[in-house]
């Protein structure tokens, strides 16, 4: 990886750029270090708490994250910046720390924030007057301090009383940078708790504690069960799991309730892998579904000349009000009641068939009932050569001799 960003630092700082090119390479997997690299532009739907550390109660690792191992290389950089006389070059230097937080792991840190705003001059950047003030002055030395906050709204990092008197001193009280701090203080606070179900900081590590963290999510039932079926051998380094792959599912007992009720003559569906993103990370889970519900006798088909768009009847129920209730009915899904989730380190159907036969133990129809592996039907990459999409024109027609 080239760090375009290093070119800018003075030539006794480049072991910061080393450093930075080490960290890089560390593994994603690793818990000490949060993986900030597999989430370089953050979540805007994240926590904009002012918490600079990103320390949260509801991250489920308990202990709060530790220092990053970059941290020491940045602030070490700045106190050399801090301690050099002169301000000559110091906006290209600001812009490629910035550029450099995300890879030593100190995006979320506001006190660096504020160091690198100390770097830049207090005075020279004011306008002087009314009329250079209309005509927008000094660009790119706004843009500068535009990418700087953008950056802490990025991680969410909330600003504060201190972080807006710095930039007042630098850019003004009508400066684009102003404005948007004012606008950060305003909106953070409030976006705080718009997401009903928040993801913590610092996600945990790659494998079976972000799988259960992901199945939470899906179950989205205070009552679901998640079930360890299997632990990953080995459960560390870079072969983590390859030998026997991790299981781990979940079943709430209305589900259960349910699969108890289903007739062993009809089967049921494996079907999978779907996606679920969590911030930068790309996982998979197959779902235990059954056969859609079947029309009633007494349905009329529908009509093919029918018009979607002026329909010939409205059917308007006026007398429903707001205290009516509106419940989402488990047995009228069209496309099957689920009755279980599951989240494995490989998506083969032997994998799978270890997962069904620890849903026995608590399902005992199941080991009456036929199942039936439809795998691939979610996961674009495993669709067959024959069935995708080619790109660019269809090719020519070979012609055959005629048959004799």
């Amino acid at each position: 990886m080239r760090l375009r960003w290093a070119r800018a630092l003075p030539r006794g700082l480049w072991g910061v750029a080393q450093a930075a090119r080490s960290l890089r390479q560390r593994p994603a997997g690793n818990p000490a270090w949060g993986d900030p690299s597999g989430d370089p532009h953050g979540d805007p739907r994240g926590d904009p708490s002012g918490d600079p550390r990103g320390d949260s109660p509801g991250d489920p690792s308990g202990d709060p994250p530790g220092d990053p191992p970059g941290a020491a290389a940045f602030e070490a950089a700045l106190s050399a910046l801090e301690a050099a006389p002169g301000r000559r070059g110091r906006l290209e230097l600001v812009e490629a720390a910035l550029a450099a937080m995300p890879a030593l792991g100190v995006a979320r840190e506001r006190p660096l924030y504020h160091r690198l705003l100390r770097l830049l001059p207090r005075g020279p950047w004011l306008p002087r007057g009314p009329l250079q003030r209309l005509l927008g002055p000094f660009p790119r030395q706004q843009e500068c301090g535009l990418r700087l906050l953008e950056q802490m709204e990025r991680h969410g990092v909330m600003p504060d009383a201190e972080t807006r008197f710095l930039l007042l001193g630098i850019f003004g009280p009508r400066s684009r940078p102003v404005r948007k701090c004012q606008r950060l203080l305003y909106w953070l606070p409030r976006a705080r708790h718009l997401d009903p179900h928040p993801l913590p900081p610092v996600l945990p590590p790659p494998g079976l504690p972000i799988a259960r963290l992901a199945l939470r999510r899906i179950a989205n039932d205070p009552d679901a069960r998640i079930t360890v079926f299997q632990e990953p051998v080995p459960d560390e380094g870079d072969d983590k799991g390859s030998v026997q792959p991790f299981i781990v599912g979940a079943q709430s007992p209305d589900q259960q309730e349910l699969l108890a009720q289903h007739s062993p003559a009809r089967p049921v569906f494996v079907e999978g892998p779907f996606p679920i993103w969590l911030r930068g990370h790309r996982l998979q889970y197959h779902v235990l579904r059954g056969d859609p519900p079947e029309p009633p006798l007494g349905a009329e088909p529908p009509d093919p000349e029918r018009s979607l768009y002026f329909p010939l009847s409205l059917d308007l129920d006026l007398e429903r009000g707001p205290w009516d209730d509106d419940e989402f009915d488990v047995d009228e899904v069209l496309e099957g009641p689920v009755f279980a989730l599951c989240m494995a380190g490989a998506g083969d159907r032997r994998t799978l068939g270890r997962w069904i036969a620890g849903l026995q133990q608590n399902n005992p129809v199941l080991g009456q009932t036929p199942v039936v592996f439809r795998l691939g039907g979610g996961d674009p990459s495993a669709t067959p050569p024959g069935l995708r999409l080619r790109a660019g024109p269809p090719p020519p027609p070979v012609l055959e001799p005629p048959r004799k």
